[in-house]
């Protein structure tokens, strides 16, 4: 799970962040998690990118989990809602890891003013019991450079029967879902991309790519440039191993 993690926590903190983050938008994501503890006696999580530190408020649940003891608005220096996490199945939390990079990945492609209007949903199983939460979170992103700079996670009981982990990508504006094969082909890598990424990870040298593929190696590396570009990676070692965690190589 850490490894999974670890690559979320670089794709959202290294991004490139070049303006402070918007006070108004801080202040409006604050306002939406406080009032949504209020209403659902829930947990929400509102994580600062740019300045690696979340804001916590928590309702009547957290009494009832024994965390967040503190119902003031408690500030970590941190984008990890650990305390939580250990109460939960971890497996569920490394699935619901996974979805965020996806979602993360898959966001960068959707136009910049039709973003708020996706988000992920999933179940996640307590430790303790037979018990489960539901998790929703949604990017926002700031509107001079297009960086996702804050993450809002809002978790409720859960109070259907199913007792497995489910999560997926949603519309909130059209009531659909985003079907997994349209997060893994996303066409955030275009389809040469990832036919050179392919080949790389099979061992394939620019040379034998361009071989292959009946293009010059300029051509080749000016692919791979622009797969870690877009991946936001210094090597195509991790271009490969993320691709291949997002499903699409």
């Amino acid at each position: 799970m850490k490894n999974i993690q670890s690559d979320l926590n670089e794709q959202l903190l290294q991004q490139d962040f070049v303006y402070e983050t918007e006070q108004l938008q801080l202040e409006q994501c604050q306002l939406i998690a406080q009032n949504f503890v209020e209403l659902e006696n829930g947990i929400a999580i509102l994580s600062d990118l740019k300045n690696n530190k979340s804001y916590i408020y928590s309702g009547k649940i957290a009494d009832e989990l024994n965390i967040f003891q503190n119902r003031n608005q408690l500030e970590i220096e941190s984008i990890w809602e650990d305390e939580l996490f250990n109460i939960l199945n971890p497996d569920d939390v490394l699935q619901k890891h996974i979805l965020e990079l996806q979602f993360f990945q898959f966001i960068k492609t959707v136009a910049f003013d039709k973003r708020k209007d996706f988000c992920i949903i999933c179940k996640l199983r307590l430790l303790s019991n037979s018990r489960s939460l539901i998790h929703k979170m949604f990017y926002f992103s700031d509107v001079h450079h297009k960086n996702v700079e804050l993450a809002l996670c809002l978790y409720h009981f859960d109070f259907l029967p199913s007792s497995d982990y489910t999560g997926m990508i949603i519309n909130t504006a059209e009531g659909s879902i985003i079907q997994q094969t349209e997060v893994e082909n996303s066409n955030f890598l275009s389809a040469r991309e990832k036919e050179i990424l392919k080949m790389i990870q099979s061992g394939k040298k620019s040379k034998e790519i361009a071989d292959v593929l009946f293009i010059s190696i300029n051509t080749v590396n000016r692919h791979r440039q622009n797969i870690l570009e877009k991946m936001r990676v210094s090597n195509t070692t991790e271009a490969c191993t993320l691709a291949t965690r997002l499903k699409w190589i």
